[in-house]
């Protein structure tokens, strides 16, 4: 059913480059080349004040008539630039003087997606939340999507980040959103291993069992990088522990490939079967230390290898 589909490497390499777009855009404005003329080349002069942060000079532009509509070469508008700095004062400044608050650029991201990024700096960082804000009280759409279909709660649940999670939710966030490969909120902050993250949205009605396009739920992912703590929440809310998804593949079955003992013996200890096959018929392959010590507690005198499934 699923062979078809792409590889699961191929889906964490396509999110890791979605998490890095803003750091990859701004390395030629950001390294060590920041003092070179070059750097701003094709920026008008609003953009270049932005980008350095001086409040002053910002108004005094604004009042001989620059455009808060301005544009760079990825078509990121003066707001983006100064949610992407963290320079707090300047986005409400923009905002006050007019600047869209959902503007796209190139890649449909809006400065709302900006915000939800983690930032170059401590500094970026820190002016970042009350950036969130500022855009949403102006009434930034919560929901929008970039162009690969990622929300700004998506974004922050991959990086981990519950209070603002919990800023996006109260301005009605919907966790069940999903990207273009059918990931939500949950199944990016399991593949992270982000317990309070995963807590967080679990509680606010976030589906445990939510499939993406590899049919993949939140506790395949978990598993799969060996979260096991993030494991156990997902199935004390409910998840199943025997889904299956690409290939058939159950939670313990990626456990098991990737070597994630403690995981194996948690999936194992609340009932997920060794005796289910993959769609060419293989069984979760033993650790090279052999099966966790809890298999005796699941049943005396119970067969796990080359038997068929249960039930």
């Amino acid at each position: 059913m699923y062979s078809q589909r792409p590889e699961p490497r191929q889906e964490e390499e396509e999110e890791e480059q979605e998490l890095q777009w803003m750091e990859l855009d701004s390395k030629e404005a950001l390294g060590t080349r920041t003092e070179e003329p070059s750097v701003f080349q094709g920026w008008g002069y609003l953009l270049q004040a932005v980008w350095r942060g001086p409040t002053g000079l910002v108004m005094q532009l604004l009042r001989q008539g620059a455009s808060v509509e301005e544009r760079d070469h990825a078509g990121r508008t003066p707001l983006h630039l100064a949610v992407l700095r963290g320079h707090a004062p300047l986005v409400r400044l923009l905002l006050q003087r007019g600047a869209p608050v959902g503007a796209v650029d190139r890649a449909g991201r809006t400065a709302l997606h900006e915000a939800a990024w983690h930032g170059h700096s401590r500094a970026a960082a820190a002016g970042r939340g009350a950036a969130l804000r500022f855009l949403l009280a102006r009434g930034a759409r919560v929901d929008a999507r970039d162009g690969a279909g990622a929300t700004a709660l998506g974004l922050t649940a991959a990086l981990g980040r519950p209070q603002d999670i919990e800023v996006l939710l109260g301005h009605g966030a919907d966790p069940g959103v999903r990207d273009r490969h059918g990931r939500s909120a949950l199944h990016r902050a399991a593949a992270r291993g982000h317990l309070p993250t995963v807590q967080l949205l679990v509680t606010q009605g976030a589906k445990v069992d939510a499939r993406d396009t590899l049919g993949f739920t939140p506790l395949h992912h978990a598993s799969r990088e060996g979260h096991a703590e993030v494991a156990s929440c997902l199935l004390d809310r409910g998840a199943q522990v025997d889904a299956t998804g690409w290939l058939r593949k159950t939670p313990l079955h990626l456990a098991a490939e990737r070597g994630h003992g403690p995981t194996v013996a948690l999936l194992l200890s609340r009932g997920a079967s060794p005796t289910l096959r993959t769609q060419w018929a293989e069984v979760a392959q033993m650790p090279e230390w052999g099966w966790p010590q809890v298999l005796p507690e699941l049943g005396a005198g119970q067969e796990y290898e080359g038997t068929e499934p249960r039930g």
